[in-house]
């Protein structure tokens, strides 16, 4: 399909630049804003039809589960022939060190473990919506600690995103401050896709 090509090809080209240090995400914002522009510049290239449009959406609000809000970090909008369909994706950007330059560590990866899997049972409720197909999500990070660290509690256990687990699915329930605790999927994913490049690594799940 045209657009998960798009998708799929901007995230390739937006791992290289990161690997080859012409850009630096320091926080999921800013991974954001890089690869929605990267978007904006492919989805030009990949309007073929004189009624065709594809449009860069970011921080598009949506209820989910009948009552849940979200908000989706990008939403690419495809239009054709009087019909819209919408592809979701969600991020992660886990940085080692945090901006001040101090090289102060940021920690709390138990938070960002949960976060992820968070993410991708909210693009099982995103394909729940009208005309919405198939979304992704996409992390990186510089942080080992979530690739290849073994993680052996029972909470980071449970949130595991170490590159040898594999058959994630169903209930993922343990206690974790400030979060509900418990997570549902659908689907069943691998974390095994973990690549390194550079100094970085990087994810993706198609959902």
């Amino acid at each position: 399909m045209k657009i998960t090509e798009l998708i799929e090809l901007g995230w390739e080209k937006y791992k290289m630049k990161i690997a080859s240090g012409l850009i630096n995400p320091e926080n999921e914002k800013m991974m954001q804003l890089q690869l929605s522009q990267i978007y904006e510049t492919l989805s030009s290239v990949f309007e073929s039809e004189s009624d065709e449009s594809i449009k860069i959406l970011l921080e598009v609000p949506v209820i989910i589960r009948g009552e849940t809000s979200r908000i989706i970090d990008i939403v690419i909008s495809h239009a054709r022939n009087g019909h819209v369909s919408y592809y979701p994706i969600e991020l992660k950007c886990f940085r080692l060190y945090t901006r001040k330059g101090d090289g102060k560590k940021r920690g709390a990866q138990n938070i960002g473990m949960y976060d992820y899997w968070e993410d991708i049972e909210n693009i099982e409720g995103y394909s729940t919506l009208i005309n919405y197909k198939v979304g992704y999500q996409f992390t990186l990070t510089d942080d080992s600690y979530y690739v290849t660290t073994k993680h052996c509690g029972s909470q980071v256990s449970m949130y595991s995103t170490n590159n040898t687990r594999n058959n994630v699915t169903g209930n993922l329930i343990h206690n974790i401050a400030n979060r509900a605790g418990k997570i549902s999927l659908n689907g069943t994913y691998t974390m095994e896709g973990w690549q390194n490049i550079g100094n970085y690594w990087f994810v993706q799940q198609n959902i």
